[in-house]
């Protein structure tokens, strides 16, 4: 199983935010919420869907992506682990992993290719 994820020591240092709603969707109450962006090492901008804590369910059910973790330090988001979908993990797996890492939000790029999770995990962890 390859598993991207920071260790917890790495949550305490400053954090410099590589993510970001979508000008977009700036004026929409309904799915402002519901987007974000991540840029990866590549400098490429990678559009998740955003599922909350509790929606491990339909998140574990994603076959090609990848799932980003996301805590909240202060109103700002920051990223703690990134996975392939295609690893398949159970909802109580993904739940455990969420809880151990103070996840509020799942991030999820759905995308055919690995390439993107380590372009995102390249950035998001470094």
């Amino acid at each position: 199983m390859q598993r991207f994820a920071s260790p917890r020591s790495r949550s305490i240092r400053a954090f410099t935010p590589r993510g970001q709603e979508l000008d977009s969707l700036a004026d929409s109450e309904a799915l402002r919420g519901r987007f974000f962006s991540w840029r990866g090492a590549s400098g490429r901008r990678f559009v998740c869907s955003v599922f909350q804590r509790g929606e491990e369910g339909f998140v574990s059910d994603v076959e090609r992506g990848a799932i980003i973790g996301v805590a909240s330090d202060g109103g700002v988001l920051r990223p703690v682990c990134v996975f392939a979908a295609a690893e398949r993990r159970s909802r109580d797996a993904l739940r455990k992993v969420g809880r151990e890492l103070a996840v509020v939000e799942w991030h999820v790029h759905f995308c055919p290719d690995i390439e993107a999770v380590r372009d995102l995990a390249g950035s998001l962890l470094n």
